[in-house]
């Protein structure tokens, strides 16, 4: 589970990330961007197109009051047969070593590592494939955090926290309770 604090995911952060993180790893990408229109002919390749595809409530509950999403992301690599007459064989090459670079990152985010879910050959527009070669790339972020978060507030912060048992609680009891957390200095 994720730390109490601090929880909450900065979508547009991760975004810019994910994008900049890629195109630093493989900078042979022409292209690497979100939310780009795949059918686009003028594309330069080799591209990496991204997306968030959708998101899903977990069952994990961080005690916040903030929701827990799991996020999933895809990448698209494109190559033309103009990166050379083996760019089937390159796409695939290609999605192995992204795959390898995304599996258990976190891009810097507040959220769960990367996991790899599928890649396969992407036949998303038949009277594209015989120019170009594409592969994509599906992953998830199985814990991210988004809401406000009920720890977070401009009141007093505790430095130490102590545990007591009832029916051993209360004024007379304050030698029965038990030390369980100090805040470093």
């Amino acid at each position: 589970m994720a730390e109490i604090t601090n929880l909450t995911t900065d979508l547009g952060a991760l975004h810019t990330a994910i994008r900049d993180m890629v195109a630093q790893a493989f900078p042979s990408f022409q292209t690497v961007e979100f939310y780009r229109d795949d059918e686009d002919e003028t594309i330069q390749t080799p591209a990496c197109l991204l997306e968030l595809e959708d998101f899903a409530p977990t069952d994990e509950d961080p005690g916040t009051g903030e929701i827990c999403l799991s996020l999933r992301f895809a990448a698209r690599l494109i190559f033309t047969r103009e990166n050379g007459p083996d760019a089937p064989l390159q796409t695939r090459i290609a999605a192995a070593a992204v795959s390898a670079f995304i599996n258990k990152n976190r891009f810097g985010g507040r959220v769960s590592p990367a996991r790899i879910i599928a890649g396969s050959r992407d036949d998303f527009s038949p009277s594209l494939s015989g120019r170009f070669s594409i592969w994509r790339i599906e992953w998830v972020h199985g814990e991210s955090f988004f809401g406000d978060s009920a720890w977070q507030s401009d009141g007093l912060v505790p430095k130490v926290v102590f545990l007591g048992r009832a029916p051993n609680i209360g004024p007379d009891h304050v030698g029965d309770y038990r030390e369980i957390w100090r805040a470093q200095e």
